[in-house]
């Protein structure tokens, strides 16, 4: 296959890139192992595939970037995940421009769309989640069961002022803890406990998370203790670094890196990077700060696109760059509808939005779309070719293998606060229409519970799925 046939056949990837990153690994087989004009060996995709799946970023931008290098070398590596992740980019950006010009009228239609959208969303991740269980049921009783009580804690931890504004108390949770709070105790577990179960071990990781959890909770219970919780996260972050050691030292890797090739990859995805950047720091006051969260959002984003919803709310709505109407009712609801990386997608839609508000300039939100676009793919395939590069080794490692374990039951529990996000933005429009809170409800649920049977039981096409929700949506409103 020539350079032009594999840009060719990358995009058409990306045109059809529904479902999610798993869902594509098929797909790019048949486009790239079994097609004859193309010398991708199954043995060198298999591990293409398994450290995309260990790496966090978005999945079939990261095997795109591997094939693009392996087929082509530095513009296979660069154009590759490009390529696939564009069109759905450019259908986005035709579609943020055009929300951004209608006015408040017709903005509510597409929230009352969106509620269509929401169901169809939702389906989607009961079904990621369905799966989750449904392959640790496989691997034993004992997986399945812990499955539930990950899943479950982190409901408990996350999920409490969405469920409070969903029933419509005037509280505040305990904890309600941000997802990346939330990551940051998994990440403490995995590197500081992972295999040890002595008392040393257990007692430390529960009384610095619960100091840690209560600190960052929404009821900011340890306020008046002064310089815990800073003590709390210096300790995390130490005892992290010395578990990573332990590791080390527990399984001795051997590891032998061309240092030179993977100087030049990395130098050339910084690259990428800062030069795609340069807009947003030229409109953006606080441009810098911006770019560092999509950079960050990405690197934290384990467990495919549908959970990089999770992480985008915590990096960008908790935060107050975006409002929780605008992510959840615009946004999500254009890139959930259209092909390709949710986290590529996600971050442009972000991106646009910021810079369109801060200007007014339709045209400098799509460059600062571009910068955040840009990010998402240096960040995930930076974060990929250097597991790639050291994947013989550190596959070995106690908290890796630990990550890998239990990285999709947490997110399982992350997902649950995005449902439930996705239905308080919904149950607003209460407000606007001649429906009730609680009507609306029941009519995401009943939708969601269709999509998700339509889906098991037959292959619908997504676009169908999608358009007739939103006409369902358009008719349960009563809009002609």
């Amino acid at each position: 296959m020539t350079f032009k046939g594999f840009c060719a056949e990358i995009f058409k990837v990306g045109f059809i890139g529904f479902g999610g990153g798993n869902a594509l690994v098929p797909v790019m087989e048949d486009a790239f192992v079994r097609n004859e004009d193309f010398d991708e060996d199954q043995e060198t995709y298999d591990k293409d595939v398994i450290v995309a799946n260990l790496t966090p970023g978005a999945l079939p931008v990261e095997i795109s970037s591997a094939i693009g290098d392996h087929g082509f070398g530095i513009k296979g590596m660069l154009l590759g995940p490009v390529l696939f992740a564009l069109p759905g980019v450019l259908m986005a950006a035709i579609l943020f421009l055009i929300l951004s010009s209608l006015n408040e009228n017709t903005l509510n239609y597409i929230s009352i769309a969106a509620v269509g959208v929401a169901g169809f969303i939702i389906s989607l991740l009961c079904d990621y989640i369905a799966n989750v269980f449904s392959k640790n049921k496989k691997i034993s009783d004992l997986r399945y069961g812990r499955t539930y009580l990950v899943v479950i804690l982190i409901c408990f931890f996350t999920c409490g002022n969405a469920i409070i504004k969903l029933i419509g108390l005037d509280a505040t949770s305990i904890f309600s803890i941000s997802t990346v709070n939330m990551l940051a105790v998994v990440f403490f577990i995995a590197f500081w406990l992972h295999g040890n179960r002595d008392t040393f071990h257990v007692i430390t990781t529960i009384i610095l998370s619960a100091i840690f959890l209560l600190g960052h909770g929404k009821a900011d219970l340890l306020a008046n203790v002064p310089g815990l919780v800073t003590a709390a996260e210096i300790l995390m972050i130490a005892l992290s670094i010395i578990g990573l050691v332990q590791s080390v030292k527990g399984k001795p890797i051997r590891l032998e890196i061309d240092k030179k090739k993977m100087a030049g990859t990395f130098l050339l995805w910084l690259i990428f990077i800062v030069v795609l950047s340069i807009p947003a720091v030229i409109i953006l006051d606080n441009a810098v700060p911006f770019l560092l969260r999509d950079l960050l959002s990405t690197v934290m984003s384990f467990g495919g696109g549908d959970a990089y919803l999770t992480i985008a709310d915590g990096m960008f709505v908790e935060t107050g760059y975006i409002s929780e109407d605008l992510f959840y009712g615009q946004i999500i609801t254009i890139v959930n509808v259209l092909p390709g990386s949710i986290l590529c997608k996600t971050l442009f839609g972000v991106g646009y939005f910021i810079g369109y508000n801060a200007t007014g300039v339709a045209a400098l939100g799509i460059l600062t779309g571009i910068s955040a676009f840009a990010c998402s793919i240096g960040a995930s395939c930076g974060a990929f070719f250097l597991i790639y590069y050291l994947y013989e080794g550190i596959s070995k490692m106690n908290a890796i293998a630990f990550i890998s374990r239990w990285i999709r039951p947490i997110v399982c529990g992350l997902l649950i606060k995005v449902m439930l996000s996705l239905v308080n933005a919904s149950i607003t429009l209460d407000q606007t229409t001649a429906r009730s809170k609680w009507s609306i409800l029941i009519f995401i649920i009943i939708l969601a519970a269709v999509n998700y049977i339509v889906k098991k039981k037959f292959r619908v096409n997504p676009w169908f799925m999608v358009i007739a929700d939103i006409i369902l949506a358009l008719v349960f409103f009563g809009i002609h």
